[in-house]
């Protein structure tokens, strides 16, 4: 929102309603890492490209994201609770490796995982089975001995359990009310906050 009215301050000739729901369908459609968001905009909305409109949206937007770009409260203390336990961590997760990096460093949990392996390195835009067996060889570890935490069942939970490894749903985010579709989605565990894995391990 902070970046629509940017945008319509630099000169965007549509409402902010119209082009907040507008931006939303691309994300939707092109994924959070995308990076011609704005672009997509003025394109989707039938307008010449205008370089001062987008960059006074990713302006904006970069100036925004930190504010509200924030660990859960119980994150940290899990994860240092977790290492002190000797468990080793790695992050597995879809997207582009840059944007990713981006997003632990801007949360400070860069140095907290052991290792970290996004889709793009293994040559898909989604999280998939190679992602979390590379993640399991850089740790050094086997699935039967291994927590996947995710919150999205088909997206994240289905790959963990392809995988064979203990699967824990944490129930937060859009997805936090759906339900299994099919056993392939059915998580180990479910807990509601990232804290209750403490007492699972």
């Amino acid at each position: 929102m902070s970046a629509v009215r940017a945008m319509r301050e630099a000169g965007l000739p549509v409402d902010v309603e119209t082009a907040y729901r507008t931006l939303e369908s691309i994300v939707a459609e092109t994924g959070t890492d995308d990076t011609r968001h704005f672009d997509r905009l003025l394109e989707r909305l039938g307008l010449r490209w205008n370089p001062e409109v987008i960059a006074a949206g990713v302006v904006a937007y970069r100036e925004t994201s930190p504010v509200y770009l924030r660990p859960f409260p119980d994150t940290v203390p899990t994860l240092l609770g977790l290492r002190d336990r000797g468990c080793r961590l790695g992050v597995a997760c879809k997207g582009r490796a840059v944007k990713q990096w981006q997003k632990l460093i801007q949360l400070g949990l860069e140095h907290v995982f052991h290792t970290v392996t996004v889709s793009e390195e293994t040559g898909s835009s989604e999280l998939t089975v190679d992602t979390l067996s590379k993640t399991l060889e850089k740790l050094g570890t086997e699935p039967k001995v291994t927590a996947f935490v995710g919150c999205d069942l088909s997206k994240e939970i289905a790959i963990g359990n392809a995988v064979k490894m203990t699967t824990v749903r944490v129930r937060t985010g859009t997805s936090r009310a759906s339900s299994p579709r099919n056993p392939n989605e059915k998580p180990t565990f479910e807990i509601d906050k990232l804290s209750e894995i403490l007492r699972l391990l």
